[in-house]
């Protein structure tokens, strides 16, 4: 029984659903009847702070902390309604300038649609929601009743809040026992955006903000890079358990593989790893190396320029993004790396003496990983997209036609 795609919701990033061959799969060790329906759902640009559950002074975030709880958690000032970019239903345009306030409708509707019918198909399911939620522009719609001066940021953040909720009540009326629910961000906030951007709670980089520039997207300091995660699938998951594992989103597709019972392609390496034993509590053991690369920052885009090695982390080249204040952090480059013991210094504020035991002990050990990877990226397979050359994903643009409509010069 081959795979079978149904509806593709898309802007910028949007919402995918499929149906995989019905096949049993294991749970420790013993038949679960059939391989569990997935369903994942990525934010964008939400801060780990963002989350009530990471951090107290977050008040907006009711569903997913009660999500939180029932499952494992991994640890311009402009407001537009209409946006430029296209909405997709599989490969056509839909909707173009966007209406953000009814896309988080529109998300609830193609979703709860998806649920209902491939419930009744009575075969998996794997349903991907790649949220606008929190990237900006953010709707001006009051979202919820007596917002009393709620920021916008806020109110887009319940909203979101909201749409997960209604997601995962879909799933618990209809499969709950049968669904694994994966919820994460993709990178930390949009420093730049001022009032418009989210929390980084305690992972403050305040190296980086003492020098200038904004320690959160864009940049590899932790701001940038840890962002709220949470588990849920009743029975399976364990409840109200906050798990130490080191974790990337690069694991959800081994691990989304693994649970469906596929095999990863062959002939290339994959940095993400299974990560179902940890989500299962069946252990505690994630990453021992992460690798970070510039994402706009400072240096060349896309190169390594830290790594996390366990507790600890290590900037070959730091910089800042730019901050709600305009300022931007120089950049700089260390042969002699900053390394930080995270476990210690959550904020990243005082890296370890280079003349320190500890500094000498973890140094070469950095030096080795970082060797390690990159001669494993120069052996590794490689491969490019170049989706502008295929007319049938390019955007069109026509402002005679209901569905292209935008601005010509």
């Amino acid at each position: 029984m081959g795979w079978l795609f149904l509806k593709v919701l898309l802007v910028g990033v949007g919402f995918s659903g499929l149906l995989y061959p019905f096949v049993d799969f294991c749970i420790n060790g013993k038949t679960a009847g059939q391989r569990p329906n997935i369903v994942i759902i990525l934010a964008d640009d939400m801060g780990w702070g963002d989350l009530g559950a990471n951090w107290a002074e977050t008040k907006d975030t009711a569903n997913l902390d009660k999500m939180a709880s029932e499952g494992m958690r991994k640890h311009e000032r402009d407001c537009y309604v209409d946006v430029a970019l296209p909405l997709y239903e599989n490969l056509r345009i839909v909707e173009q300038p966007v209406n953000l306030s009814s896309l988080a409708g529109k998300y609830a509707e193609k979703v709860a649609q998806f649920i209902q019918q491939a419930s009744a198909s009575r075969r998996p399911f794997l349903l991907y929601v790649a949220l606008a939620h929190m990237h900006v522009p953010i709707s001006a719609t009051p979202l919820l009743p007596n917002p009393r001066g709620q920021r916008p940021y806020q109110a887009g953040l319940r909203e979101m809040d909201s749409l997960v909720g209604q997601i995962k009540d879909k799933v618990d009326s209809t499969a709950k026992e049968h669904t694994f629910i994966w919820f994460a961000g993709d990178n930390g906030p949009w420093a730049q955006k001022c009032e418009l951007a989210g929390s980084v709670g305690p992972f403050t980089g305040l190296w980086q903000t003492r020098q200038g520039g904004s320690s959160a997207k864009q940049t590899t300091w932790e701001g940038g890079h840890r962002v709220p995660a949470l588990a849920y699938w009743p029975g399976q998951v364990p409840a109200n358990v906050t798990s130490p594992a080191l974790l990337s989103v690069l694991d959800i597709f081994p691990t989304v593989v693994a649970l469906a019972g596929a095999s990863l392609p062959q002939g290339r390496h994959f940095d993400g790893l299974d990560a179902s034993d940890v989500l299962l509590g069946r252990s505690q053991m994630g990453h021992r190396v992460l690798f970070h690369p510039n994402s706009g920052a400072a240096g060349e885009y896309g190169a390594l320029q830290a790594v996390r090695l366990e507790r600890y982390k290590a900037f070959f080249i730091t910089g800042g993004a730019k901050a709600c204040d305009g300022s931007l952090g120089p950049e700089q480059r260390h042969d002699l790396p900053l390394i930080f013991n995270l476990e210690e210094d959550a904020a990243e504020g005082a890296p370890l003496p280079r003349g320190g035991a500890e500094y000498q002990a973890v140094l070469p050990r950095v030096r080795k990983v970082l060797t390690e990877v990159l001669q494993d990226i120069a052996d590794d397979n490689t491969s490019r997209a170049d989706y502008t050359q295929d007319p049938a994903v390019t955007p069109c643009c026509n402002p005679y036609h209901i569905a292209c409509r935008c601005q010509t010069v």
